[in-house]
């Protein structure tokens, strides 16, 4: 589960740095698919820890009817007093020994049945987590993609309106560089002034 947030993050950050150049449609339908193939992951991660407590259950029946009790048995058939008859008193000795028994399947049991609950509740939870992270992610990518849709409509619009071609990525890239030169310039400025507050 770790692995799909990392990777829906690492998605977003990605498409956040690469949203400048642009988004196609596609990627909003891709990333759905994403999302809505990690709910099948999710529940099959359920169904594996499922599997995975049913089996340990079976172990410990199979410890209990292949160990404790062969154990018990002999133990509880060293304090039988010498001269009883156990074919007449098994009644009685089932009586006395099914409950201990029963005790220790139910506890071995309900230790597993807790784990399983743990585990389950935190892979809901993260799961949960990630449902929250990649919605945000689907609504970000949905509204950059209609972004780029409307600013291509509204430039289809305003070359019919002028009748002239108008390269918004030539526009950019002259904004781009001015910003960066003004930006070298406004560093410059405050190196020098750094270097005259520093001979003060």
């Amino acid at each position: 589960m770790k692995l799909i947030i990392k990777s829906v993050l690492t998605l977003g950050i990605f498409i956040g740095v690469v949203s400048c150049a642009s988004i196609p449609a596609s990627t909003a339908t891709l990333s759905q698919e994403v999302i809505s193939e990690a709910g099948s992951m999710h529940q099959l991660n359920i169904a594996l820890v499922n599997q995975l407590f049913d089996e340990r259950k079976d172990k410990v029946n199979d410890f209990i009817n292949n160990q404790y009790i062969p154990k018990f048995v002999t133990n509880f058939e060293a304090k039988i007093p010498a001269g009883t008859d156990i074919a007449t008193e098994l009644p009685n000795i089932l009586k006395s020994v099914m409950p201990v028994i029963s005790r220790k399947r139910d506890s071995l049991q309900g230790l597993l049945d807790t784990q399983r609950t743990q585990v389950i509740t935190s892979l809901n939870e993260s799961y949960s987590n990630y449902q929250q992270a990649s919605s945000t992610l689907q609504n970000l990518i949905s509204s950059a993609v209609k972004l780029k849709q409307s600013e291509a409509n509204t430039l289809a619009q305003i070359q019919s309106l002028t009748k002239t071609n108008i390269d918004i990525g030539q526009i950019t890239g002259h904004l781009d560089s001015l910003l960066i030169k003004t930006g070298n310039g406004f560093d410059k400025l405050l190196n020098v002034k750094s270097a005259i507050n520093g001979n003060n």
